[in-house]
């Protein structure tokens, strides 16, 4: 990218060199002398790396400008960094002519680029591509320039292999940066650090091959001074179909299907980022659906690997990262999962999620250690039963202690039948729970606590695991024992029985499967 923008700021110190030297002259009388000096000019600074090539080259005294029209660099057979650069035009306008009379080129207001189209090479996105290189011919001359506005309008843009497989792609994009100093460009990627810089656009895709993923976003915009950017349509999608996903891993994978048709990003301060620090006040996700499915006929990877916990992630990087708050309004969450020897998936969903997320940082952010992590969310379970989950957690305790509350209104276990008979291998044949609410409390081994459980009329079936499609004598007999001995079918009143969550935490598991797995240990407690 720094490669791209030097060969453009050298277009442009052209330009402005041979204005300087035609500006009293008549134009009109010099249009093909000037296209054939800029060239060469163009090439003698760019050490004959790139070949220029424009329609027309306009100088107008009265409106102070310069245009040049239908732009085209490529880069010869030994520059492989640029594919190409056009524009339909490039306007160097407010141009202060008097200011020839004690310097070598006029200053000038502003740019404005139309239109242009910009195809890189991949490898251009090393650490090094943005580095001061320290041995810029044309820094002698960028330090006499003054300071100017940079319009860009509906510009596109591409990187691609060298085997011309596309990476990444931008269809629209428009830019307003004021008081750009061209040396501030040079050095570094500083085009985002500037004052009073504004983006819109729409069109953006990363291809993630190798994770099998394309992230695609629609109308994009981002606003310096307001501290405010927003994405539509943003969508993390898999490349490949659920069960042809695990085979390409050939491994037990969740294979994510995302779309967040809103994002916000409120209160930012972008020049944090040269000290290592990000502070985002607010982050607002509307309206997204999430769909994740694991085949569990395939093996797990070999060996044993760790999930994170909350701590784990505050302090696997330097990198000081604050959230204020998060809030996600009306987001759906599907889970299915096919699991041995179930001829058929199981699911469940959460619906109509409603959730604040408070006060996340990272170890090297100066509140880490002030501040507990708080989780609300309010959802429908199966889209038929209010669940409200509570969670607070101390995320710069290395022990990962932290507590959760969840309380669900009156369900049909028949809802979650699928899930049940297809991944539990339990069929609901009747009752109705009438309520749940657990506590219990969490570190890095264990999990504590209790469940009240309300329910009515409890009748189940227990599947055959080896073939959960084959019924006979044995099974009804099992069926009978277990509803009439070892289930109990009632839990009401005064008397209703507290299951007890005693259960160790399986480290390969994420948090949510944690989460999920200490609150059925006190379901099955309670149903016993």
């Amino acid at each position: 990218m720094k490669k791209a923008l030097k060969v453009f700021l050298i277009f442009v110190i052209s330009v402005l060199i041979l204005a300087g030297a035609a500006a009293f002259i008549a134009p009109a009388f010099l249009t093909t002398p000037l296209k054939k000096a800029l060239t060469e000019e163009f090439s003698r600074q760019t050490d004959q790396d790139f070949i220029l090539d424009f329609s027309a080259f306009d100088i107008s005294l009265l409106r102070r400008s310069i245009t040049v029209d239908s732009i085209v660099v490529r880069p010869d057979s030994a520059s492989p960094h640029i594919r190409k650069i056009s524009a339909s035009s490039v306007s160097i306008a407010g141009i202060h002519w008097f200011s020839l009379i004690n310097k070598p080129f006029p200053n000038f207001e502003r740019i404005i680029i139309q239109q242009p189209d910009v195809e890189l090479y991949s490898r251009d996105f090393s650490s090094s591509a943005f580095a001061n290189s320290g041995n810029n011919p044309t820094d002698d001359i960028t330090k006499k320039l003054a300071t100017f506005d940079l319009i860009i309008n509906k510009g596109k843009g591409r990187i691609i292999r060298p085997n011309k497989q596309e990476i990444f792609r931008v269809d629209d994009i428009s830019v307003e940066a004021r008081d750009v100093n061209i040396n501030e460009l040079l050095d570094g990627s500083q085009l985002i650090f500037m004052d009073n810089l504004i983006i819109n656009g729409s069109g953006l895709r990363l291809s993630m091959e190798r994770k099998l993923y394309e992230i695609t976003a629609g109308d994009f915009s981002f606003n310096k001074k307001s501290q405010y950017a927003s994405l539509a349509d943003f969508a993390l999608t898999p490349l490949a179909p659920k069960y042809r996903f695990s085979e390409i891993k050939n491994r037990q994978i969740d294979r994510i299907d995302l779309n967040i048709p809103g994002l916000e990003f409120i209160g930012f301060d972008l020049a944090s980022l040269a000290k290592r620090h990000f502070e985002l006040d607010s982050l607002h996700i509307s309206g997204a659906r999430m769909e994740v499915f694991r085949d569990k006929y395939k093996e797990r990877p070999p060996g044993i690997h760790p999930k994170p916990l909350l701590y784990e992630i505050a302090t696997s990087t330097d990198f000081s990262f604050g959230l204020n708050k998060a809030v996600i309004s009306n987001a759906n969450i599907t889970y299915e999962e096919h699991k041995p020897p179930a001829q058929k998936t199981g699911s469940i969903t959460f619906n109509n999620i409603n959730a604040a997320i408070q006060d996340f940082r990272t170890q090297s952010h100066p509140k880490f250690q002030d501040d507990s992590l708080k989780l609300n969310v309010e959802t429908l379970f199966m889209n038929t039963s209010r669940m409200t989950l509570d969670v607070r957690y101390a995320a710069f305790d290395r022990n990962n202690t932290h507590t959760v509350s969840v309380n669900l209104d009156s369900f049909d276990p028949k809802e979650a039948g699928d899930m049940l008979q297809n991944v539990g291998f339990v069929k609901i044949e009747d009752g109705l729970v009438e309520s749940l609410n657990a506590n219990y409390s969490l570190n890095s081994k264990s999990a504590s606590g209790d469940v009240r459980l309300l329910y009515r009329d409890l009748k189940v079936s227990f599947l055959n695991k080896d073939n959960p499609e084959k019924t006979g004598l044995k099974q009804q007999f099992g069926d009978f024992i277990a509803n009439t001995f070892v289930l109990k079918s009632d839990n009401l009143g005064e008397n209703a029985r507290t299951g007890e969550i005693s259960f160790e935490r399986d480290i390969e598991k994420s948090i949510f499967a944690y989460w999920w797995k200490s609150l059925l240990d006190g379901i099955k407690e309670v149903i016993k």
